[in-house]
């Protein structure tokens, strides 16, 4: 009960749902030329080991409550990384040459390894046999 009051209430601590979306798409519009936008960003707090996630069929993106109390251009690369995923669903190549359009996508991975928010993950990695295209 108390982790779920906690979890709210860092969730409270991070912009507004709208806000979010505004911000996801001044960075589409920067990094991917504004070719893509999210239908919604969520704040949720039942994402466990994820700090992001995109439903590709439906462009909703969700960012975790964990993301409270970290700097704003970490947020912004969880964004990054989430709208790439609209372009190209899994991690490979072509996915991470969008995110990496970000100049601080290595420093934010960077914190939030060093934070002990996100543990490697064989999905972090590129997929065997997958030339990007």
């Amino acid at each position: 009960m108390l982790e779920r009051f906690g979890a709210r209430a860092d969730a409270r601590s991070l912009p507004a749902p709208a806000a979010l979306l505004s911000r996801a798409r001044e960075l589409s519009e920067r990094y991917f030329a504004g070719e893509l936008n999210p239908a919604s960003v969520e704040i949720v707090t039942n994402q466990r080991t994820l700090y992001g996630s995109c439903s590709v069929q439906t462009g909703r993106i969700r960012l975790s409550h964990k993301l409270a109390g970290m700097p704003a251009w970490v947020r912004d690369y969880v964004l990054i990384h989430e709208l790439a995923h609209l372009r190209v669903p899994r991690h490979n190549r072509r996915f991470w040459a969008l995110v990496n359009r970000y100049e601080l996508a290595e420093r934010a991975r960077g914190f939030l390894m060093g934070a002990g928010f996100v543990e490697a993950s064989p999905l972090d990695q590129i997929e065997d046999g997958d030339d990007g295209a």
